[in-house]
């Protein structure tokens, strides 16, 4: 219906004028989005959330993104807020729709990234009557999003349009702050819900919107240099989340202490001279000296052995906004505030410090060891063993770019795989991960976000991984996305194999519930998605279907099928134990 409502002077929203309530409401909203940051956005179709699909369709300054597959979607908006480092919003139609972004909410979460979650619900007259597709949506994400309103429906007075454009701008600050994250705003709309966009000319001016910057006082900052003066030999550990602080900074800031600094290949500064990355193969066999205190940057480490080193250490965490998130049990000091500015203050040793002169120098030299020796190591193994793509990974793609190329590991053995057998990292390479909840779903999808962004991309993925977000690919067909997914075929689920159940656990029921082999044929999925497909056997086969696929665009699916999990785990263990016996004669 249409309403004649006097929209007021003082904000200069114009004078009386017929306005349609939908469009009016629904105007306040994109324009508070896109005031906000959003200039991206993914739809999934739906009744219910036409309102919001229409609006967004017809905002020039906000991209629309269409996909059928809400778990995809989540996790493909996640991947393009990751690229953009902005926040990205998602549509969903009411009932297990939204029940179906769950997943990309907590890895959002918990990885930092701000999604911006559009709901689209019954109004509150038909809930709880057993109306269709209407299921308890209020805090639906619980503690996975910093923000939730139910906002409420559509109606032509000042007083809604007001509280709705700031709940909009609440969600987003909420969103970008200091620690960004997903946020949840729930729209209860009534039918019809065809907004009249030809009385909607009314444009809506958002307030201005602020983000408040935690920082550290100077007493903290002179309480922490004090603290850390105390001990000799410490360590600097980066983990991810880390691109915004400047590695020479880090690099400088250990120099001057005398402490090395281990970054995880997520932290992408591995590739910078005196940063060491082979920690996960100094530590697995054979005994390292013990540090006494720790810094940490960024989140926990990917490697299991670095934090098994650190576990119970004192030291500082270094965070945005001081969450305390320490799984490790340190008695750790909060820095929060801008991590940079930290650093710099830290930068000079207290007059009373006395460091080892011998700490850093050993670190490095046996970094410089392990790099030296892992490519003859790789080489003893079989051509079809899993840590040849890691371990090479660098010489065997194109370096011809004008930028780095990202690519993006799944969880489980790849980005384990990664951290471990590229310790240089690679300046040509940009890696990401979705190490928050560390799921294996969603993993395409987030790929193809990036993709969306960044232009070609490249995915190293298992099979079960691949498997289980195989509709992700409909967005690469969709949006004409360039992306090469090479799909680690090792007939299961790989890292179940490095765990207790491999030993405890007769091999029928092992492979049964945990080994959970697929014997798909995957090349049919390449087909369903018009993709260029190559299945490789051996090292030889896949450096050289990289180098043909390296040079075509859109979708290409490289499938590598690697002999059982159980020698590559025999593997790994040679490896590292090879990497021990060449520590032992360097006197490590």
């Amino acid at each position: 219906m249409e309403t004649s409502v006097d929209v007021g002077s003082d904000e200069r929203w114009g004078a009386t004028v017929n306005i349609d309530p939908l469009a009016w409401y629904l105007n306040t909203v994109v324009m508070q989005l896109a005031a906000g940051g959003v200039a991206q956005a993914v739809v999934c179709p739906g009744s219910r959330s036409t309102p919001l699909t229409l609006a967004l369709h017809h905002h020039a300054g906000i991209k629309v993104h269409v996909l059928v597959d809400e778990r995809s979607a989540g996790f493909f908006a996640l991947g393009l807020a990751k690229a953009l480092k902005q926040p990205v919003a998602v549509v969903v139609t009411s009932g297990t729709a939204a029940a179906n972004l769950l997943p990309a909410v907590v890895e959002a979460s918990l990885s930092h990234v701000p999604l911006i979650v559009l709901t689209a619900d019954r109004p509150r007259e038909l809930r709880g009557v057993g109306a269709s597709q209407t299921i308890d949506q209020v805090e639906l994400y619980g503690s996975h999003v910093k923000f939730f309103k139910d906002l409420p429906s559509p109606e032509a007075t000042i007083e809604v349009i007001r509280y709705v454009r700031s709940q909009v701008a609440r969600a987003l600050q909420c969103a970008g702050d200091t620690r960004p994250g997903p946020v949840h705003l729930n729209f209860p709309f009534r039918e019809p819900l065809l907004p009249k966009w030809s009385h909607s000319g009314i444009s809506v001016q958002p307030s201005p919107i602020t983000h408040p910057i935690l920082t550290v006082p100077q007493r903290s900052l002179a309480d922490a240099k004090e603290f850390l003066g105390q001990f000799s030999r410490g360590i600097v550990v980066v983990g991810q989340e880390t691109e915004e602080i400047p590695a020479d900074l880090v690099l400088s800031w250990a120099n001057r202490w005398g402490w090395p600094v281990f970054a995880d290949i997520l932290a992408n500064m591995r590739h910078i001279p005196g940063v060491i990355g082979s920690y996960d193969l100094l530590l697995k066999h054979h005994p390292a000296p013990a540090p006494e205190v720790v810094i940490r940057i960024g989140a926990i480490p990917t490697s299991k052995s670095l934090n098994q080193l650190i576990h119970g250490l004192p030291g500082l965490l270094l965070e945005p906004a001081p969450q305390g998130l320490d799984p490790n049990s340190q008695d750790l000091v909060l820095l929060g505030g801008d991590i940079s500015e930290s650093l710099r203050a830290l930068l000079d040793p207290p007059a009373r410090y006395h460091g080892d002169p011998q700490w850093i120098s050993q670190w490095r030299e046996a970094h410089q060891q392990v790099t030296a020796a892992l490519p003859e190591v790789l080489t003893q193994q079989p051509p079809n063993a899993e840590p040849q793509l890691f371990g090479n990974l660098d010489q065997w793609l194109s370096t011809h770019q004008p930028r780095p190329l990202p690519v993006m590991v799944s969880n489980s053995m790849p980005v384990r795989d990664l951290d471990t057998y590229l310790p240089t990292g690679s300046p040509h390479l940009r890696f990401f991960a979705n190490r928050g909840a560390n799921g294996i779903d969603g993993v395409t999808s987030t790929a193809l976000g990036l993709s969306s962004h960044f232009g070609d991309v490249l995915l190293i993925i298992g099979d079960l991984a691949f498997y289980h977000d195989m509709n992700g690919l409909l967005a690469a067909l969709k949006f004409g996305l360039s992306a090469l997914i090479i799909v680690i075929n090792n007939h299961g689920g790989g890292i179940f194999s490095f765990l207790p159940q491999h030993e405890q656990l007769a091999p029928d029921v092992f492979e049964a519930y945990f080994g959970t082999p697929l014997d798909l044929d995957l090349s049919h999925a390449a087909s369903l998605y018009r993709a260029e497909f190559r299945r490789a056997t051996s090292a030889s086969d896949l450096k050289q279907y990289l180098e043909d696929l390296q040079q075509l665009r859109g979708l290409r699916i490289l499938e590598w099928i690697v002999p059982s999990r159980e020698e590559n785990r025999r593997w790994h263990l040679d490896t590292a134990q090879r990497i021990g016996e060449v520590l032992s004669h360097g006197h490590f």
